[in-house]
């Protein structure tokens, strides 16, 4: 009786309640499209129609440019070289990681993933500083110009010592959740370790392998701070920098050939992404059981120390040789001088005599707080939206939002500034040189990051407990604010944190985007080493001031959410 009475009431309801929903997500999703997409679509139609007219003017005279297209030729290139290169040092580790009675699993873990959390370009002034042809420090201590980082080799040496975390963790991810009773029932058929490995384990990564190389691969497109440094020197120019150099010519001509560089740009990536979903698509293989299982790990026996100390002298180069390199630069008295000559008078001159210091570092806190707040607080809608509802079309959301993650920071730069320098949609002033610009950059490029990190976060909650309180007749705010962000605060410390790391030092959408007396501390670094200080000293102060903030921020990430993120 009491169900028969109730239902000409809760259906009307329901019918409310859900079109109010879709209502929403329609905003939500226009929104982001708005934020996410349409500047792209924007640089797009930029680079077809320059003068208001439908032309092909500018992209000719790209694919005609010899310098254009000697770049296109070298960051495919290095790109591929850098991916093949990820691959072969980091699934092997992957490997003795996962799988392997190698001792300090763990540690090694955490310390060969850090690279992530640097910024590249500051890895790039490391290397300088350890392999300069006349001032570096191991051709100081050879007494040789043995090593030459200006150059091809270098620069793919650099780019891979970074990007190769992309894999690693991949894989690691991949491994600790796959399910490994085919990988033991094969050791017990008498299969050797490795041939488990290439025909068990390798083609089971099939898929997650395939998806790290074409993260790899968009890596180094999209990186500007590593090929700026070590490139340019070198007269290897890839597209990035060929795009700041086009952009910064300050020539209307100059800048429709940066825009036109950028769509190529943007159209590689999309074709990458287009790519990696198509062989995604289909590819799944039940490997991962509803609860993890502790695999027999695999005695290395007399290999074992030998495998051991090989770890730590690659541990050794990519890692802890660039951060002595900073340090001794950073307290060294004259530059490629080795011996007792250390002195503070770089950290004098940076933190006590210079002006920009403090406002770059200012700025930096300032759009790294405003980034990472405004991200996290989007993203705790959105991804409700997407996880928590059973929408039709909440998909798009996610899609969306990963756009501008995938796409090359100098081709977000040039859409941002070629949809804000003017007023948007007769609503916002214009942004053009504004640190409004920037964190709005920052923002639409993160969000994504955060996304997923509080999706990972609601998954892991019944819904349970929220239908309760709104069966009690709790409001979707009331909701919020007693039920969903409470239990999310790790995901939400967690997102807010990993958006603002990189946002801090971030280089290659500010270079593009700040002007004079907007520094932040990724340009402060990047013009003392280019352009202000020839001892590198002072530049390796800063950068060694964002190494450690990064690592200590990482601790706290792990410490607050029990492990679940941070490297």
């Amino acid at each position: 009786m009491n169900n028969m009475s109730q239902t000409p009431h809760s259906f009307p309801f329901n019918l409310i309640k859900r079109k109010k929903s879709q209502l929403f997500l329609s905003l939500a999703l226009i929104l982001v499209f708005l934020l996410c997409v349409y500047p792209f679509v924007n640089l797009f139609l930029k680079a077809l129609t320059p003068k208001g007219e439908l032309t092909l003017y500018y992209f000719q005279t790209i694919f005609k440019n010899p310098s254009a297209l000697l770049a296109f030729k070298n960051s495919l290139f290095v790109a591929l070289a850098v991916a093949l290169l990820s691959m072969i040092i980091a699934i092997p580790l992957a490997w003795l990681f996962s799988r392997t009675d190698l001792p300090g699993q763990k540690k090694f873990r955490t310390w060969f993933c850090l690279p992530y959390a640097i910024p590249p370009y500051i890895g790039a002034m490391a290397w300088i500083y350890l392999a300069n042809p006349q001032t570096g420090i191991l051709n100081t201590i050879w007494g040789d110009s043995i090593f030459n980082i200006y150059s091809y080799a270098g620069l793919i040496w650099v780019e891979t010592t970074f990007l190769y975390t992309f894999v690693l963790l991949s894989s690691l991810s991949f491994l600790d959740r796959m399910d490994p009773s085919l990988e033991e029932a094969a050791r017990l058929s008498g299969a050797s370790p490795l041939k488990v490995f290439t025909k068990i384990t390798l083609p089971l990564m099939r898929s997650s392998l395939m998806s790290s190389f074409v993260l790899v691969l968009l890596g180094a497109l999209a990186s500007f701070g590593v090929p700026a440094l070590i490139g340019s020197p070198a007269r290897i120019y890839l597209l990035t920098t060929q795009i700041y150099t086009f952009q910064k010519m300050g020539s209307m001509k100059g800048i429709y050939q940066a825009v036109a560089l950028s769509s190529l740009l943007l159209v590689i990536a999309f074709i990458l992404l287009i790519i990696q979903n198509k062989h995604l698509q289909g590819k799944g293989y039940v490997i991962v059981s509803g609860k993890a299982q502790r695999t027999s790990q695999i005695e290395l026996k007399s290999l074992k120390n030998p495998i051991f100390f090989l770890i730590l002298i690659l541990l050794f180069i990519i890692l802890f040789l660039p951060l002595i390199a900073l340090t001794l630069t950073a307290f060294a008295d004259q530059p490629g001088v080795i011996g007792l000559n250390f002195s503070l008078k770089h950290f004098n001159s940076v933190f006590f005599q210079m002006d920009e210091t403090l406002r770059a570092f200012a700025n930096s806190f300032y759009l790294g707080f405003m980034a990472a707040t405004l991200s996290t607080f989007l993203a705790l809608i959105l991804a409700y939206l997407r996880w928590k509802t059973k929408i039709r079309g909440r998909r798009w959301l996610e899609i969306f939002a990963s756009l501008p993650y995938s796409t090359p920071g100098t081709v977000v730069a040039l859409a941002l500034i070629l949809t804000f320098s003017r007023h948007f949609f007769f609503i916002l002033p214009s942004l053009y040189n504004t640190l409004a610009l920037l964190w709005l950059a920052y923002m639409i490029k993160y969000l994504s990051l955060s996304m997923k990190t509080l999706g990972d976060g609601y998954s892991q909650i019944d819904n349970s407990l929220a239908e309760a309180a709104q069966v009690s007749g709790a409001t979707t705010l009331k909701t919020f604010r007693f039920i969903w962000v409470p239990l999310l605060k790790s995901s939400l410390f967690a997102s807010w944190f990993l958006v603002f790391m990189p946002a801090l030092s971030e280089l290659t959408m500010t270079i593009l985007l700040t002007g004079p007396g907007r520094e932040t501390v990724g340009t402060l670094i990047f013009q003392m080493q280019e352009y202000a200080d020839p001892t590198g000293g002072s530049a390796a102060v800063l950068a060694l001031s964002i190494v450690v903030i990064v690592i200590l921020l990482n601790l706290f990430i792990k410490k607050i959410s029990s492990g679940r993120y941070g490297l």
